[in-house]
């Protein structure tokens, strides 16, 4: 019978490879992502395999769980333990091992990210990045260094999963004959989702004179963070003076409505 170490290993062994290398990287990561639904008390075990392309020097590493959180523009950010203390996170019951190590190149290495979901847990949705930095060499005396990340994405389950979202800014202006429109939705909620958006511009009758088809938004937005969008609204023939009313709404792939909201342009 295989022993739990003996699996554990055999399960390392089988996701070291599939290395994806970002462009002009000298590191490259297997578990970029990692997305499960968890249960109060669960033990975690998850494999993070980074490596290094061939005739690279080697590479000093570091490897940590922070908070997380993502820009308007949805940029990931390490969030430090000292300032982590929302509701949604999941680093406080994290950890990576190894935290230091030397990659050789051509060499692959795993990690493991390990962690027991606590019992009052709660509801919703919790959320960490591991950041796998390189220690800082000196070129010319300017100190040089990169990092990958791999984002968790935690799902309590059979717990109250509150996807709602709010608009909270929505803006348009005229641009080379189209409407350009800018719609900044908070996720109000208390778990991460990615919604559906988009936009008609009505005329002073109220006929549709330019639309944007619903489309999804890239990447997902957590709990308390907000997103914005930029849609263009291109009408088929050039519009008269007046006022247009535009009307944007945001929705789950379910067609669930999250928010709707609308302002007015003058041409």
């Amino acid at each position: 019978m295989m022993n739990y170490s003996t699996a554990k290993l055999a399960f390392v062994a089988l996701l070291a490879f599939s290395i994806l290398f970002p462009t002009s990287s000298a590191l490259g990561i297997r578990g970029a992502i990692i997305t499960e639904e968890v249960s109060p008390g669960q033990e975690l075990l998850h494999v993070i395999t980074v490596g290094s392309r061939e005739g690279e020097a080697p590479l000093n590493l570091t490897a940590e769980v922070f908070g997380f959180r993502r820009t308007d523009d949805g940029v990931n950010v390490e969030i430090s333990p000292d300032d982590d203390t929302g509701p949604y996170t999941a680093r406080p019951f994290l950890s990576i091992e190894p935290k230091s190590f030397t990659l050789e190149p051509g060499d692959q290495r795993s990690l493991l990210l390990t962690g027991t979901v606590p019992e009052d847990v709660g509801s919703g949705g919790r959320y960490a990045i591991v950041t796998i930095s390189t220690v800082p060499s000196s070129e010319d005396g300017v100190a040089i260094t990169f990092a990958l990340q791999s984002i968790i994405l935690l799902t309590i389950k059979d717990s109250d999963l509150l996807m709602t979202g709010e608009v909270s800014d929505l803006a348009a202006s005229m641009s080379d004959g189209n409407v350009s429109v800018d719609l900044l939705l908070e996720n109000t909620g208390n778990v991460h989702y990615t919604p559906l958006f988009g936009a008609v511009l009505l005329d002073e009758a109220g006929d549709i004179v330019a639309e944007q088809k619903p489309e999804v938004m890239t990447g997902v937005i957590l709990p308390t963070n907000s997103r914005l969008v930029k849609m263009t609204l291109a009408p088929e023939a050039e519009l008269e003076p007046g006022t247009y009313t535009v009307e944007a709404t945001v929705a789950l792939d379910d067609g669930t409505v999250l928010a709707a909201e609308e302002t007015t342009i003058e041409v």
